[in-house]
């Protein structure tokens, strides 16, 4: 064996190359314990090449090189430039993986042709344990740059040979591979490793830039994960307004290409740009400028134009800031206008519950107004319901637009007479932020603009100022409304119904309501008939309310007493089914009795009727939605009455085992009377 120190200066002068952190052994020292690991192994020194068993099958070596990507790529790449300065000069570059396995060579034919000889080929082990001390072997156990030359290697056949082989490693350290340069011994150099150490890093710095990339583009597909998830439309925009993402439902609102959205800009109307994208606020706001200046705003209406398209949508800008303070532009959140009035309408409570299943009772001029209601529900034609306070007027309009094609659709009230003046118009109107002392950041749609495409309640027209009865006219016959403070139109479309509880006629003859609004409003006219018209639908509505109150204060067993149900009967209800409702509620809540009588329900008894006029203004029914013991009652209101006080004081001698005392105090009665109730209506004691 070759003297290993005696090796010439050239071997010694490639250890300048590497990093003195490595240098805690001398090359010769690091030479000599190769070869004794060699000889442990059971290397053959002789052995002409590297032996069959450690070559793996061509469908192995394709997957191990589709496992080094991208270093494969970058270093095979490399290879060719540098061989391009080599060829002809006698030398052969060969590229292992991980493990030493020879994944390609390349270089001079007559190399080429000795490594092949020596089974230094794609496929083939190289390591210490398989064909002893060589370059590819020894980095992979050092983990340093080395050169090694003739006899350094433990083979015979390689002694002609001088190898140069560094690591490869990524930016996180990981072992990539090995790069090793071979020629014959007499030309080594020690610039020979240091061309193979500059093509490392140039490799470890390109798998840098592809591993940056490969993080960003890690973080874009997070990025375009998270804007697709969002159900509003999301833009990032740089400091000038130039769109840099986008997500789909942002595309979609905004009428663009999916292909070349990313290339759209924003920007004021009044730029002097090429533009393609308008956004146009109601302040005119310079987007570069407030984009740069790092301000955002909250729910704001953006005008977008383009072309001859205008249309609206709701904003909400952030700015972005780069780590040093830096504007990096802003992310706008794009949201439909029709869903921020759906929400706003939502938060509000404009939705309609009642149907015409919910309006209770028989009378035939109950009936008659829900058919007429029915009717107009169909159609789209204004309705005007006509009847005194607390009739169901609501109720109707309710029932009216749930049965209508825009059932699904808002439905807005507002109360005209409930409203100062000064405050009408933007209530109907809506404001634009500025528009007086007060009015709200960012401006406020009003009742019209939620109210679109559904149905628009106008309670109480009758008490509108004439100066606002002129504006409603105006937006009823264009379809447009300006918001208090905005010269820009907005288009809705709606259904209008509209109640009073005064004569419009009378106010119209009086010069304070306008005839021409009027015939407006009143396409279809209905008049909902006041409690005391309706018959026995007064004792059907008590019932009612009793079964939905009792429960839930608690007293679900409680009843009307004969006199009480009387009570209802003759009383004229001037507050209509809002009075009598009120009035069951009060008796519930005071009643102590397992039966309400007549004073706990608080009726003024200077405004009643007799039994006889209860009867001739009764028709006949069917009773629905009635109890039981209320049920298959004659229609004669005197003698309803009579049946139900029979059928409560049977149902009570039963409850109380026919204890007289106790049926006559929750009928609130003497024992002679009830007495005399039971030989009247024939009952047993029993």
């Amino acid at each position: 064996m070759q003297n290993i120190s005696s090796r010439h200066t050239t071997a010694q002068g490639s250890e300048l190359f590497v990093s003195t952190q490595f240098k805690a052994r001398s090359h010769v020292q690091i030479i000599e314990e190769s070869h004794a690991r060699s000889r442990a192994a059971g290397i053959d020194p002789n052995q002409t090449s590297a032996p069959e068993k450690y070559k793996i099958s061509p469908e192995m070596l394709r997957q191990r090189i589709k496992d080094s990507q991208p270093f494969y790529d970058l270093v095979t790449t490399q290879m060719s430039t540098l061989y391009r300065i080599l060829q002809g000069s006698g030398f052969c570059m060969a590229v292992a993986d991980a493990d030493g396995y020879v994944l390609h060579t390349l270089g001079d034919a007559h190399l080429l042709s000795h490594y092949k000889k020596g089974n230094c080929m794609p496929g083939y082990l190289w390591t210490e344990e398989a064909v002893g001390t060589c370059g590819i072997g020894l980095v992979l156990i050092e983990g340093i740059p080395i050169q090694i030359s003739g006899k350094e290697m433990f083979c015979k056949r390689a002694h002609h040979i001088t190898n140069s082989a560094t690591p490869v490693h990524d930016n996180n350290g990981k072992l990539l591979g090995v790069i090793a340069l071979s020629g014959l011994a007499s030309a080594v150099h020690i610039h020979t490793l240091g061309m193979v150490i500059l093509t490392a890093k140039a490799i470890r710095s390109q798998i840098g830039e592809i591993e940056k990339a490969r993080e960003i583009a890690i973080r874009n597909t997070y990025m375009t994960a998270l804007m697709e998830s969002d159900q509003r439309g999301i833009i990032t925009l740089n400091g000038d307004g130039d769109i840099v993402q986008i997500n789909k439902k942002a595309t979609a609102l905004l009428g663009l290409d999916q292909s070349n959205a990313s290339s759209a800009s924003l920007h004021s109307p009044d730029s002097q740009e090429s533009l393609n994208i308008s956004a146009l606020t109601r302040t005119r706001m310079n987007w570069k400028q407030t984009l740069r200046a790092k301000q955002g705003f909250t729910e704001r209406e953006v005008t977008f134009i383009r072309g001859d398209s205008r249309f609206q949508l709701v904003c909400t800008l952030d700015p972005i800031t780069m780590p040093d303070g830096e504007s990096a532009g802003g992310m706008l959140l794009v949201v439909e206008h029709d869903r921020i009035l759906q929400l706003a309408n939502e938060m509000a409570g404009s939705q309609a519950r009642f149907t015409f299943n919910s309006i209770i009772g028989s009378s035939s001029s109950l009936k008659e107004a829900k058919k007429v209601a029915n009717a107009a529900a169909r159609g789209d034609a204004a309705v005007l319901l006509h009847g005194e306070t607390g009739t169901g007027k609501e109720l109707f309009a309710q029932a009216i637009h749930n049965a209508s094609p825009r059932h699904n659709k808002p439905f807005v009230v507002i109360n005209c007479g409930a409203i100062p003046n000064e405050l009408l118009e933007s209530e109907l109107f809506g404001y634009v932020e500025g528009a007086f002392t007060g009015a709200r950041k960012g401006g406020r749609p009003g009742k019209f603009e939620l109210a679109d495409g559904g149905t628009l309640f106008l309670d109480e027209i009758g008490d509108m100022p004439l100066d606002m009865q002129v504006k409603i006219l105006r937006a009823l016959q264009s379809g447009e409304v300006n918001r208090v403070g905005d010269m820009q139109t907005i288009k809705v479309d709606l259904r209008i119904i509209a109640a009073t509880n005064v004569d419009l006629d009378t106010a119209i003859k009086r010069g304070t309501f306008r005839e021409d609004l009027f015939y407006r409003i009143s396409t279809l006219n209905i008049t909902i008939p006041p409690l005391r018209d309706r018959g026995n639908d007064v004792l059907t509505l008590a019932e009612t309310f009793l079964h939905r109150i009792r429960p839930r204060l608690g007293k679900p067993d409680l009843e009307y007493s004969s006199s009480a149900l009387q009570a209802f009967s003759q009383a004229t209800w001037p507050g209509n089914i809002r009075q009598l409702e009120n009035s069951v509620e009060r008796a519930v809540n005071i009643c102590e009795q397992r039966v309400i009588m007549p004073d706990d329900l608080g009726l003024d008894y200077t405004d009643t009727r007799t039994a006889q006029n209860i009867a001739s203004d009764s028709d006949h029914s069917n009773h629905a939605n009635v109890p039981a013991e209320v049920a298959n009652l004659d229609t004669n209101s005197e003698a309803m009455l009579g049946e139900m006080e029979q059928a409560l004081i049977a149902r009570l001698m039963n409850e109380n085992d026919s204890n007289i005392s106790k049926v006559a105090r929750s009928l609130g009665v003497s024992r002679p009377t009830l007495y005399r109730k039971l030989k009247k209506y024939d009952l047993s004691q029993n």
